[in-house]
């Protein structure tokens, strides 16, 4: 007898399904706007290697329309390079998912497959967590940005060199903001802080 259509569906669906969906944020990845100066403007190669900034790659092979990417098992997989323009100066440079042919500013790794996060079904941690808890990793990652800790429980970071006196107060009003609602919820556990590895 032959499976109700119903539980067919049922049963992809749940297969589908049956792994979580990845975190953007615990996830590694390659960003266009890193290897900008690297890209070469003719029709030559460039070879570009940073074992500090991405160490889950040996090397990136970079030519004006692609980038190939070498992992430590001689593993390559080669993306497009698309030039967009801005149309306040210099054309933009995007990277094109192989998979689903969008353009993308990061390539994210999931089991050693790098995509775009659409591809990667891939979530912020915002979006798995409440309203309190959105509002403290918000403020953690404007602490990062002003050079300090992550912590909510210290004091906020003085203001960075070459940050303007305007935005580093509007800044710190967001963190004042955020994390006066944010500690009035008592949490039962403390933010990983593998979230930020790749934030900073």
């Amino acid at each position: 007898m032959a499976m109700p259509p119903q539980l067919a569906r049922a049963n992809r669906r749940h297969s589908r399904h049956s792994e979580p969906r990845p975190t953007v944020e615990l996830m590694p990845a390659i960003c266009i706007t890193d290897l900008r100066d690297a890209i070469p403007r003719n029709y030559g190669t460039n070879i570009y290697s940073s074992p500090f900034r991405y160490p889950q790659i040996r090397h990136l092979r970079l030519s004006y329309r692609s980038i190939e990417i070498v992992d430590h098992h001689d593993r390559s997989q080669v993306f497009g390079i698309q030039w967009i323009p801005t149309y306040f100066g210099k054309h933009r440079a995007i990277f094109v998912c192989s998979t689903c042919r969008c353009g993308a500013l990061r390539l994210f790794a999931h089991h050693g497959t790098y995509a775009c996060r659409h591809c990667h079904r891939a979530q912020y941690l915002s979006q798995k967590q409440k309203t309190a808890s959105r509002k403290r990793l918000a403020a953690c990652k404007l602490r990062l940005e002003l050079g300090g800790s992550p912590d909510i429980h210290e004091l906020i970071p003085s203001r960075p060199k070459w940050t303007r006196r305007r935005t580093y107060q509007r800044i710190r009003h967001q963190i004042q903001a955020l994390e006066a609602e944010a500690k009035q919820t008592r949490f039962r556990k403390e933010i990983d802080i593998r979230t930020f590895a790749y934030h900073l």
